[in-house]
């Protein structure tokens, strides 16, 4: 079949007594087709890596199982950053990876402008790429857009700009939130550069098996809003006493400038809490013997 869509070959067929000779199989094939299914843009914080990941940056062929090398070759590289392997030491720039590398968060955009003349709005860039897989037309002149932008935080790089811990607590317990939980210094320092002085937290989605006590009584639930000062050391995650072993609440970010400028950012942050079961009774097997009787029928007859 080498260098056709069509073949054949032929085979004999017999059940030990009769023989049926030069039985024809016929095959038709077809090239594979590939497409992209998402090409940008990729959302970059200024100094931060981003891994460029398959929601960002994709293509796939029309086979029902995707197990072919697709390749992109740099065919014009970032203007305003580098596109690097995630931990490599060597420096310097790519000029192929592949879709496995990308879905395994292997291939980050380094950017090397800080974009502070204009923080919010951004500054833009570019990868130009050329896809290609085996048996498939090439595609030429692919773009993934880049905006370099301090509103860029995103799932792909907040754990560098604001960490966070669970939060544990014992079934039908109370504990302070603290700056283990949600600690958003790293973001702070980067954000003095345009102005940043502030950051105000508003809540999304409340606990599902507890509360949120403010210190003066108040309950934080949806569309809440708490100061840095008020998530470290005011706020109380009170538990319902349920028999539930996790639940979580999750953040809005609104940045305030020196120049009484509101920035709201898109992400949303998510602080998980575990919760340590209290006095639950231990499974004890009640059937000391399982036994399990089957009947075996070996006729029937109809009528």
């Amino acid at each position: 079949m080498a260098g056709s869509e069509h073949g054949s070959f032929l085979f004999d067929v017999t059940d030990g007594v009769i023989v049926l000779h030069q039985l024809t199989f016929r095959i038709q094939s077809w090239p594979p087709t590939l497409s992209m299914t998402s090409w940008g843009p990729l959302a970059v914080f200024p100094g931060v890596d981003q891994p460029i990941t398959s929601p960002v940056l994709r293509s796939v062929t029309d086979d029902v199982v995707q197990s072919r090398t697709i390749i992109y070759t740099v065919v014009s590289g970032p203007k305003r950053g580098q596109l690097r392997v995630k931990d490599a030491s060597d420096s310097a720039d790519l000029t192929s990876f592949t879709q496995h590398e990308v879905d395994d968060g292997a291939i980050i955009y380094r950017p090397l402008a800080n974009a502070t003349e204009s923080p919010w709005t951004g500054i833009t860039d570019s990868i130009i790429l050329e896809v290609s897989t085996a048996y498939a037309s090439t595609l030429h002149d692919v773009t993934l857009p880049v905006n370099i932008s301090y509103a860029n935080l995103n799932a792909d790089n907040t754990h560098t700009l604001i960490t966070s811990l669970p939060l544990r607590i014992d079934e039908g317990g109370a504990a302070l939130v603290s700056r283990d939980n949600i600690d958003a210094r790293p973001l702070l320092r980067r954000l003095a550069l345009v102005g940043v002085d502030e950051i105000v937290y508003i809540v999304v989605e409340a606990p599902q098996h507890g509360r949120l006590a403010v210190a003066g009584g108040n309950n934080a639930t949806s569309g809440y809003r708490l100061s840095r000062r008020d998530i470290v050391g005011d706020v109380m995650y009170v538990h319902d006493g349920s028999d539930t072993t996790d639940d979580y609440f999750r953040l809005a970010v609104e940045l305030q400038t020196t120049g009484d400028e509101v920035v709201a950012i898109s992400h949303v942050i998510t602080v998980n809490i575990t919760i340590q079961p209290i006095n639950d009774e231990p499974f004890e097997l009640k059937t000391q013997s399982p036994e399990l009787e089957v009947l075996q029928v070996t006729e029937f007859h109809y009528y």
